[in-house]
């Protein structure tokens, strides 16, 4: 099911901006499974420029052939984004939250989401200490830990477990795919 959300965006071609390697990667899996809403071949680009200041120098200062959107997939709550006016307008902007961390995913995938909500530990620590994975960060381990079925999954359970606030978007609603 495509939140209304998305389903507003249905004709865009987005720019997908990471806040850090997690998130890219585990993007870049699911695109090259054709597993977003957005067609792969439809996505401007995979990105970890994040500042709306260095996206509009970057992206936006094109006469594009068709409507683009910035998909933001980040942890903060908080974080604010704003375009300049002359990009306000016609740039939609859509905040995918991975609430506390992006390594909650692993701990979900792990299956210890009970003993990790009880350690106090903020997701990467938990990974480190409790589950031993080093590097857990670098390219490397994240593109041989994670395919895009273990996403898909992963990014079901944190829509189930997780307090989403009222009208946040999470993984989970960037993926059409039948696990």
């Amino acid at each position: 099911m495509v939140s209304s959300s998305m389903e507003q965006l249905r004709g865009y071609h987005p720019l997908i901006s990471c806040e850090g390697t997690a998130e890219q990667v585990l993007i870049e899996v699911l695109s090259k499974s054709d597993a977003l809403v957005f067609p792969s071949s439809d996505i401007v680009d995979i990105t970890r420029i994040r500042k709306a200041r260095d996206i509009q120098d970057e992206y936006l200062n094109y006469d594009y052939d068709w409507p683009v959107c910035i998909v933001r997939v980040h942890d903060s709550r908080k974080e604010r984004f704003n375009l300049n006016g002359l990009y306000a307008s016609r740039f939609p902007v859509v905040d995918i939250i991975t609430h506390p961390e992006i390594e909650i995913l692993t701990i979900i995938h792990e299956g210890v989401w009970g003993r990790w909500s009880k350690s106090g530990k903020k997701p990467s620590v938990y990974c480190l200490q409790d589950l031993g994975m080093k590097g857990i960060k670098s390219r490397e381990f994240l593109e041989s830990y994670w395919d895009c079925g273990s996403i898909v999954s992963a990014a079901k359970e944190y829509r189930r477990v997780s307090k989403l606030l009222k009208g946040e978007l999470c993984l989970d609603d960037l993926i059409c795919f039948a696990s």
